[in-house]
């Protein structure tokens, strides 16, 4: 099983609809997100599987692994992961 990350976007708001999904990198290092999001966890997720809201602060250290424009204050952004099986189009972490 191979870990995919993706980045959720969301219309702004609690009541915000799903826009749609951007991919991350396959590049991204686990201990590099670790290190961005440690500070949310309430108990250690070593392979950041969960999924984590992004707040603006974050969105440049990120973008650098997504092709699309991450937009501060137009939309909200989450990320998560979901895993595919072995040789369906993910590179190994």
């Amino acid at each position: 099983m191979k870990i995919v990350r993706a980045i959720e976007v969301w219309e702004t708001g609690m009541d915000g609809a799903f826009v749609g999904q951007l991919t991350v990198a396959p590049t991204i290092s686990t201990r590099y997100l670790a290190q961005l999001f440690t500070a949310e966890q309430r108990r250690p997720d070593p392979d950041m599987v969960l999924s984590y809201f992004i707040t603006p602060d974050k969105l440049p250290l990120l973008q650098p692994y997504v092709a699309e424009p991450l937009l501060a204050g137009r939309y909200d952004y989450v990320l998560t992961a979901y895993g595919i099986p072995d040789g369906e189009g993910a590179e190994d972490e």
